[in-house]
């Protein structure tokens, strides 16, 4: 090639890259927000896709647009993105007509003040002050009346933010057109944004758009763009897209790079690399970012050092003070970066043009020099009018200054809790404890604030305990301080799931409690049935020794003391407990009380489902989901969820059940021993649903999962649907194993309440076996171990043990009678399936004996009802049976739950019944002891086979 065809060098500059690749998303996202009124843009994708790029495009053909930036602070801030989109926006609040009720935005806009109402009488409850917060921004974006909202990075967004977005997309009366950006892989579990991206609000037009990488020809056009609109060659756009997998931020960091090591060359009128066999690009944005700043003046590089210590957009004023620059120094340093575009300007503010750019310049910064930036920073936001007091406990954290990132960071908590953020606050906290060193009784003091409600996460949780079990073992603390450290490092064990060690801190911490509030709680604690090998007689004396200490002076310590006393009594099997359980508050301002109370409910609701007192447990589910609504309790939400399976699993509404109970045992952030509650609720839906498959092994080694942890009921559970499920399919032996395993449990701590469904098995087994003799001497024993003590589920239990002992006698009547208190008292509950699966064994009795015609008709009964549950291969069992005895029963249900054809099914008869007479879903729930969920799909059921659109249009059928 001649020396004529070849030009040297590379482009004087670079130009900002085009916008390519995304036109067909513009264009649907244009057409969804000129349609509708309401109108809700989900954009996602990946770090540097071209998230913020679409948007600003979008933005260049929609006037009066309200922009929520939310930045990637180390620690989200309470509404932060919110607040400071809107000051930037409104200006001069005396424009807006606003109402009294502006007054709740005093704290947020302390520059406002002299121009807002006066702040109306303040509410002690964190959950109705927040609502109050959220109606007045509510108020203030109405005034403004953007066309459109734009929230960028929303996966940055702190909950409190995300909530008040709930909040706004779901008002009926406010049109609001959203556009949100999100990376979809830096979501928590526990992120409300789900909620918000999960399903549109009724009326509103929901657009997805998934973001996916640029292909090769965009890569070529995108590159060609920046070099003056002169083209690449091919070769160059394929290996540029290979290196950077065609991720638009990747691809323009590359080529600047290539552009600042001269490394671009033109041959035949096109851009090449000059030595594209030799050179390696970077595989990553970070080596590409730092090997352009490390080519910059030493005042760029001062400078973004400081920006990217800040963490956030920073004026000039602060950048002199971090770098240590002079004034003309930054200066010259700033026009630089932008020059570069490193950076963006905006007003007087400062900011990287992309997170990823500052966090490979901070990653740069020697250790010695973040120290001082970090205090430089933290110093200069102290000075602020309203200081922010999370990002000063970060600042003075990453500083080394300990006392003052505790100081700060407990202030943020109690900030955060009192604006019902209580997940903030606990992670707040739990930062403190786990690192900063504390002393012994600081460390006691703080562990004590920790909300385990809201503390989600078992690798916190367990880090917790480590700290805690040093404190413990140090060997220079005062006997009180140690005795407050092993009760906290108690508290921590027992939410851990580690009962045993749980109880043994409890036990040595009494003595050196000096503080008999404290000493009280660890008592009730040691009075709790879940979880050891104690005898529930041993904790039925803690108890007693708790009720002889006198009670606390402040009323939420003792709604505290009172729930802890009545879950403990339940769970003991003691009726005294739900005559204590009656003295239980309604409901609380004091929001300490209602954390209490919240729990009070989700633990009624457990302990009610075990003694089979639906009607109880379905009241409790309901206060408690009204209680926790808006409270912050990530843990609380957790166990409601699995609260509301389980009683939908036990009462047989089984719509949707599947999916969500593996959804909850997929969850990490629940302990192991709560997960193994909706395994063993979805195995039990897999072994009912379908032929063994997989459900068998998958049921033993939950069953070895359960027998590792302490004893609860749920490992009886799974021991009893183990050995239930190798009874039905005649593998006796194993049955007769499990059962005996079970059963050591029960009789180790004598809580006969626990062996409702493990004492049928274990009896059938024994009869099974031969060994009536043994089945006699059960029945007995379980009958002594529930009697007077009002037990449903147990004398349900008891009830069956007696019916299958009543088949050996030749008196079939007499058997059937039996039969029938035994179905009676299940269905009383309800417990469908279990009633079903009795009054098959009754129908095969009646098979065995000769009275056909009864069995029959009673078999048929049992399929009908295990087809309208759901439990297919149990109604498989039972076909199979009745076409051994001649009788052809069709499947109309098979391949999904479609038995009642175009009727509606009882479920759904109740609920249409309900919504016509003008309830909402949620009060159909609460009067069903149903979800929400499980409502909404029968009614949306019911409303396709009546063929109607409309709730007004509801009528019940004859």
């Amino acid at each position: 090639m001649s020396e004529s065809t070849m030009q040297r060098g590379s482009p004087s500059s670079l130009s900002t890259p085009a916008f390519v690749g995304r036109a067909e998303e513009l264009s649907r996202i244009n057409e969804v927000l000129v349609r509708a009124d309401r109108a809700l843009v989900l954009i996602e994708g990946e770090t540097g896709i071209g998230k913020t790029r679409l948007v600003q495009e979008l933005l260049r053909t929609h006037v009066d647009v309200l922009v929520v930036a939310c930045p990637a602070y180390s620690r989200s801030f309470t509404l932060a993105p919110v607040i400071d989109a809107l000051r930037d926006t409104v200006g001069d609040v005396r424009r807006l007509s606003l109402t009294p009720l502006a007054g709740a935005l005093r704290p947020l806009f302390p520059e406002w003040g002299p121009h807002l109402p006066p702040s109306p009488e303040a509410l002690s409850d964190p959950a109705a002050s927040q609502h109050r917060i959220f109606r007045a921004l509510a108020e203030l974006v109405d005034a403004l009346a953007p066309g459109l909202l734009v929230v960028d990075d929303a996966h940055w967004a702190d909950p409190a933010t995300l909530d008040l977005l709930l909040f706004l997309a779901s008002r009926p009366t406010a049109a609001h057109r959203i556009v949100l950006t999100y990376r979809p892989s830096e979501l928590e579990a526990t992120s409300n944004l789900h909620r918000l991206t999960g399903k549109a609000p009724t009326g509103t037009s929901m657009l997805r758009i998934g973001l996916a990488s640029l292909g090769v020809d965009d890569t070529r056009q995108m590159v060609s763009s920046m070099l003056q609109e002169r083209p690449v060659t091919g070769a160059f756009a394929e290996f540029l897209h290979a290196r950077t997998e065609g991720v638009p931020l990747a691809l323009e960091e590359t080529v600047r790079l290539l552009h600042d090591r001269a490394d671009l060359t033109r041959r035949d009128g096109e851009w090449v690399r000059r030595h594209l066999d030799r050179i390696e690009v970077p595989p990553t944005v970070r080596d590409g970012v730092l090997e352009r700043y490390r080519r910059l003046g030493a005042e760029a590089r001062g400078v973004l050092r400081a920006a990217a210590t800040f963490g956030d957009a920073v004026d000039e004023a602060t950048l002199v003070a971090m770098s240590g620059l002079s004034p003309d120094e930054v200066s010259k340093g700033l026009d630089e970066a932008l020059t570069v575009l490193m950076l963006e300007v905006r007003g007087s503010q400062f900011r990287f043009r992309h997170v990823l750019v500052g966090q490979a310049v901070y990653d740069a910064i020697s250790p010695s020099e973040a120290r001082r930036g970090h205090r430089i920073a933290g110093e200069v936001l102290e000075q602020r009018e309203r200081p922010p007091l999370a990002r000063l406990a970060a600042h003075f954290r990453r500083a080394g200054d300990v006392p003052r990132w505790c100081r700060y960071a407990e202030q943020a908590a109690e900030l955060a809790s009192s604006s019902g953020d209580e997940t903030t606050a606990v992670s707040l906290l739990l930062e403190v404890v786990l690192h900063a060193e504390l002393l012994p009784a600081e460390l006691a003091r703080l562990a004590d604030k920790i909300t385990y409600s809201a503390a989600v996460g078992v690798e916190r949780l367990h880090g917790l305990v480590a700290t805690l079990r040093r404190a413990v073992d140090a060997g220079d603390v005062a006997p009180q301080v140690r005795g407050l450290l092993r009760f906290q490092l108690g508290r921590a064990l027992s939410n851990a799931g580690d009962y045993v060690q749980s109880r043994n801190e409890l036990e040595l911490a009494i003595p050196d409690l000096a503080d008999a509030e404290t000493a009280l709680r660890a008592m009730l604690m040691l009075g709790s049935p879940f979880g050891t090998d104690w005898s529930g007689s041993r904790h039925l004396e803690w108890l007693d020794r708790a009720q002889r200490v006198e009670p606390p002076v402040r009323r939420s310590d003792r709604t505290r003391v009172l729930v802890d006393r009545v879950t403990a009594l339940l769970g003991l099997g003691q009726p005294s407990g739900w005559d204590e359980a009656a003295h239980l508050p309604d409901d609380t301002a004091d929001a300490q009380e209602r954390d209490h109370l919240v729990r009070g409910h989700v633990n009624l609701s457990d302990v009610a489902m075990l003694w089979g007192r639906f009607d109880v447990a379905g009241r409790s589910l309901a206060r408690a989901e009204h209680l926790a609504r808006g409270g912050g309790y990530p843990r609380v939400d957790d166990l409601l969820m699995l609260n509301r399976a389980r009683f939908d699993w036990l009462t047989g509404t089984w719509d949707g059940l599947a999916a969500r109970v593996e959804h909850l045992a997929d969850n990490e952030d629940i302990p192991p021993h709560t997960r193994l509650e909706p395994l063993v609720v979805a195995i039990g839906l897999q072994f009912a649903s379908a032929p063994e498959g997989t459900a068998r092994p998958r049921l033993e080694h939950a069953w070895e999962l359960a027998r590792q942890f302490p004893l609860e009921p749920i490992t009886i559970e799974a021991g009893s649907l183990l050995a239930l499920r190798h009874l039905i399919a005649g593998r006796l032996d194993d049955a007769l194993r499990v059962s005996s395993d079970a059963l050591a449990m029960v009789r180790l701590k004598q809580l006969w309440l626990w062996a409702s469904e493990l004492a049928p098995v274990r009896v059938a087994a024994l009869l099974a076996g031969g060994d009536a003799k043994a089945a006699r001497s059960l029945t007995v024993e379980c009958e002594r171990g529930i009697r007077g003590r009002g037990i449903p589920a147990a004398e349900a239990g008891l009830a069956t043990c007696k019916a299958m002992l009543a088949e050996r006698d030749d008196d079939v009547a007499l058997a059937g009678a039996a039969y029938q208190r035994a179905v009676d008292a299940w269905s009383r509950m309800p417990r469908p399936h279990p009633a079903l699966l009795v009054r098959e064994r009754w129908a095969r009795h009646e098979l065995a004996v000769g009275a056909t015609e009864p069995g029959i008709a009673r078999l048929s009964a049992v399929f009908d009802g295990l087809a309208d549950l759901g439990a297919r291969a149990d109604a498989t069992r039972v076909l199979e049976t009745l076409a051994e005895h001649g009788v052809e029963r069709s499947r109309p249900w098979w391949g999904g739950r479609t038995g009642y054809g175009a009727n509606l099914s009882p479920r759904e008869r109740e609920v249409v019944r309900l919504v016509a007479q003008g309830r909402t879903n949620r009060e159909v729930a609460e009067a069903l002891f149903r979800s929400p969920h499980t409502v909404s799909t029968q009614l949306s059921s019911a409303m396709r086979k009546l063929g109607v659109s409309s709730r007004r249009d509801l009528v019940v059928p004859d």
